[in-house]
C-alpha cells in the first residue's frame, strides 16, 4: 500500500521487507547442497538424530562458509549453503573418497538404521520456498547399512555325521555335511548322540529333524543356514534307481502308473 500526504498525492511506502532468500541466493550465485531421506519423516526423527545429520553434512560438504539453510518436512531435507566462490571446493569434497568422509556416511547411516530408514542422498541445487527441491544433480548415494537378521524353522535336513564335540551345557556339537557337501553345525541332546554314535564318518545318509536356524542379509536373497537342533533321525536306507522309478509309479495320483518310462515323460514335458 502508498501513504497519501496532505495534498491527496499517493507517495511510495517505505519498505523494511527483505529481499526474497531464495531469489538473493540465484543472485548470489550461492549453492544449497541437500541430504534428503526419501522414506523418512521429520517429525518421527529424534532431535539428536536431526543434529548428527546436519553434522555429518555439514563435515562431508566441509567447508568454512558454508552455513545452514534448511531442515523440511516430506521427503526429510537437511541443507547447508555455500558461498558461489566456494562450491568447486565443495563439490569436491562431496566426491572425493576419504576416510574422513567414510566416517561421516557411517554416521548418516546409523542414523537411518534407527528409524529404518533406506533410501538417502547428497545432491546441490537451489532451494526455493514454497516449492518441490529439485537437485541439479545428485552427487553421492548413501549405501544401505547392511543388516542381518535370524529367524528359525522346523524342517527336515538330509546328511552324513562328521566332527563331534563335547558341549559344556546338556548338549552336544556335531557338523552334518549336507548332500551339497556343506556343512552346518548341529546339537543334540545326550541321549540323541549315543544313538548317532555308529554313523559318525561313515556313508550312511540319515534325515534330521529338527528346529534349523537361517541367518538373512538386507543386501543379499540368499540364506545361510547357521545352525541345525536335532530333535530326531532316521536312517535312509539305499534304494536302487529300479526300486526308485517303481515306487514312483506306484503313486497313481500323479497318473505317471500308465507310462512305462516316466522320467522320460517328465523330461518331455519340461522341454514343451
Amino acid at each position: 500500500m502508498s501513504k497519501v500526504d496532505k495534498k491527496g498525492a499517493k507517495t511510495p511506502q517505505q519498505s523494511l521487507d527483505l529481499q526474497d532468500s531464495s531469489v538473493q541466493k540465484e543472485q548470489d550465485g550461492d549453492l544449497d547442497f541437500v541430504l534428503k531421506i526419501h522414506d523418512g519423516h521429520l517429525h518421527d526423527l529424534e532431535i539428536s538424530s536431526v543434529a548428527n545429520l546436519l553434522s555429518a553434512l555439514g563435515r562431508i560438504v566441509d567447508v568454512k562458509e558454508a552455513s545452514f539453510n534448511t531442515i523440511k518436512e516430506g521427503s526429510t531435507t537437511i541443507a547447508v549453503t555455500v558461498p558461489n566462490d566456494c562450491r568447486s571446493l565443495a563439490m569436491s569434497n562431496v566426491l572425493k573418497d576419504t576416510a574422513a568422509k567414510h566416517k561421516q556416511i557411517a554416521r548418516i547411516q546409523k542414523e537411518l538404521g534407527k528409524y529404518g530408514y533406506h533410501r538417502a542422498e547428497i545432491s546441490y541445487g537451489t532451494l526455493k520456498d514454497d516449492e518441490v527441491y529439485e537437485p541439479k544433480e545428485i552427487l553421492y548415494v548413501v549405501p544401505e547399512l547392511e543388516t542381518e537378521e535370524t529367524f528359525t524353522q522346523e524342517e527336515s535336513l538330509d546328511g552324513r555325521l562328521t566332527r563331534l564335540q563335547k558341549g559344556r551345557d546338556k548338549s552336544d556339537h556335531i557338523t552334518i555335511i549336507l548332500n551339497n557337501g556343506n556343512e552346518v553345525p548341529a546339537q543334540c541332546s545326550k541321549k540323541l548322540l549315543e544313538e548317532l554314535h555308529p554313523y559318525f564318518n561313515t556313508d550312511k545318509s540319515l534325515r534330521f529333524e529338527g528346529e534349523a536356524t537361517y541367518l538373512s542379509k538386507s543386501n543379499s536373497y540368499q540364506l545361510t543356514l547357521k545352525k541345525y537342533i536335532i530333535n530326531k533321525f532316521h536312517v535312509i536306507e539305499d534304494v536302487s534307481l529300479e526300486e526308485w522309478i517303481d515306487d514312483f509309479r506306484a503313486k497313481g495320483a500323479s497318473n505317471w502308473a500308465k507310462h512305462d518310462d516316466p522320467i522320460a515323460e517328465w523330461l518331455k514335458e519340461r522341454q514343451d
